[in-house]
């Protein structure tokens, strides 16, 4: 019934709805591409799911998450969308970074699809609110509604700068994502002091990511009907020149 790109984002809407009934909302907030997708209406499907939290021990959240993955009303919930967890793993878990491997089964098909969920503690900072997912994605999937704390546009953008700018291997998602951020009024205020230093790395980065890279590693988790669209080389090197060209914007 489900693409295995839409199997992996129910799983991880159904888990923030668990997970946000255990823990208080509060303490943790949802980032980069399933805050876009659930908050800004990006197309791009995400793999993984990535959080910040603070103030809750190592190893209370390991807990907390090992308990909801193997409770029987969350195994429920899943079947209920076709879904089933093969396997987890734990592949990480430290001071600073608390991570979750996961592979889910498709019960019609017994495809098996591999996904993660990791938690940063690196501390919330910048603007955050707490607000329903998009109802269009809740509708779409016959969901209850999923309320969550996650960043908004300006904080995101920021972020999203540092994460193309730092990363050990440059994503080209990220170029995607900026563009995204942009049309959404990311770089309407003034950049936070981490972001701005990053800033000339970033619209380097971006400029060295080409077509082939955003082919092989972006083009496969956009929704289908936009994957023909951006399958030309003309289309990207104008995303990527808008990109660049509002990054600069904000250097001069």
């Amino acid at each position: 019934m489900w693409t295995e790109r839409q199997i992996i984002e129910i799983f991880h809407l159904l888990f923030l709805r668990a997970f946000g009934a255990r823990v208080d909302k509060a303490l943790f907030a949802l980032k980069g591409g399933c805050n876009l997708r659930f908050f800004l209406k990006s197309i791009r499907y995400s793999e993984g799911m990535d959080l910040d939290i603070h103030t809750v021990a190592v190893g209370t959240l390991r807990n907390n998450v090992s308990r909801l993955l193997e409770a029987q009303s969350f195994a429920q919930l899943l079947r209920a969308q076709g879904i089933e967890i093969a396997r987890t793993s734990l592949p990480k878990q430290t001071e600073t970074t608390q991570r979750w491997k996961l592979t889910l089964r498709i019960l019609e098909s017994a495809a098996e699809v591999p996904t993660k969920i990791e938690f940063s503690r690196r501390g919330l900072e910048g603007e955050q609110a707490v607000e329903p997912v998009d109802p269009g994605i809740i509708r779409a999937y016959r969901l209850y509604p999923v309320i969550v704390q996650h960043y908004c546009v300006h904080t995101a953008f920021a972020q999203k700068i540092s994460a193309l700018a730092l990363r050990e291997q440059v994503q080209s998602r990220d170029v995607f994502d900026l563009k995204q951020l942009l049309d959404a009024g990311g770089a309407e205020q003034s950049l936070p002091a981490t972001a701005a230093v990053n800033l000339p790395l970033a619209i380097d980065r971006a400029l060295a990511v080409d077509y082939d890279a955003f082919a092989g590693q972006v083009l496969a988790f956009l929704e289908p009907e936009y994957q023909e669209h951006y399958r030309s080389r003309k289309v990207w090197a104008e995303l990527q020149r808008q990109v660049v060209d509002g990054l600069e914007a904000l250097s001069q």
